[in-house]
């Protein structure tokens, strides 16, 4: 559903401060934060990296398993028919929770802080909502679907509740796929850093029915 609707109808588990009193003085600042983006979309194609090294996948698998605290900053184009945003991404993980903060111009656009159902989402403005499931909340919120849950694994390349995934000839995960509340969703991944250890995907595309969000990740930082 787009803004216009999707705001009309938002339930929450928890608000701060009342839904009621938000909602409409929101609707036209959400609108107004969104639809301003850049309508451009991510380029086809990043440079394809020099490979140094050729994944064994078991190593590989159990590498990724181990990275759990992590930071990736890119881009990500969201494309659907009701509406086109292109905003730079951070995202901080941890074991028990991560932190995604979506922002354009440098002004922050949406700052989520999700851990075990405890989830609070922060608007332009400063105001935080809370629920207990980040890919509801954010739906509710914006209309932006993410199957984000499932992304702290996924943003990695590693294909953790995939119903199948694919290994590129490197060994590295190409495809894969998972039915979330009767949806199929889809990630392809097109590039990986092969110079570092694990080599990690640099650009993705994910695919749900008539939705697509393309990923690029420009910097990993790993402890």
């Amino acid at each position: 559903m787009i803004l216009r609707n999707l705001v009309k109808n938002i339930t929450f588990t928890s608000v701060t401060p009342p839904l009621k009193n938000v909602v409409t003085a929101h609707q036209k600042k959400w609108l107004s934060a969104l639809f301003a983006l850049s309508l451009s979309l991510l380029a086809g194609c990043a440079q394809q990296p020099t490979v140094t090294h050729k994944a064994d996948w078991p190593l590989h698998q159990a590498q990724l398993k181990q990275l759990t605290n992590y930071h990736a900053q890119g881009v990500f184009g969201y494309i659907s028919p009701q509406q086109r945003v292109t905003l730079s991404f951070n995202w901080q993980n941890q074991p028990d929770d991560y932190q995604l903060i979506l922002t354009k111009m440098y002004k922050t656009i949406l700052k989520l802080d999700a851990r075990p159902n405890a989830v609070t989402l922060t608007d332009p403005d400063g105001k935080t909502y809370h629920g207990t499931n980040a890919a509801q909340l954010v739906q509710q919120l914006t209309g932006i679907s993410l199957p984000l849950q499932q992304m702290q694994d996924w943003l990695i390349g590693l294909p953790t509740g995939a119903d199948h995934y694919l290994l590129n000839k490197n060994d590295q995960v190409a495809f894969l796929t998972k039915k979330i509340a009767g949806r199929t969703w889809e990630m392809h991944y097109s590039t990986y850093d092969n110079t570092q250890v694990p080599s990690l995907p640099t650009l993705m595309t994910l695919r749900q029915g008539n939705l697509t969000i393309k990923i690029k990740v420009s910097q990993w930082k790993t402890a």
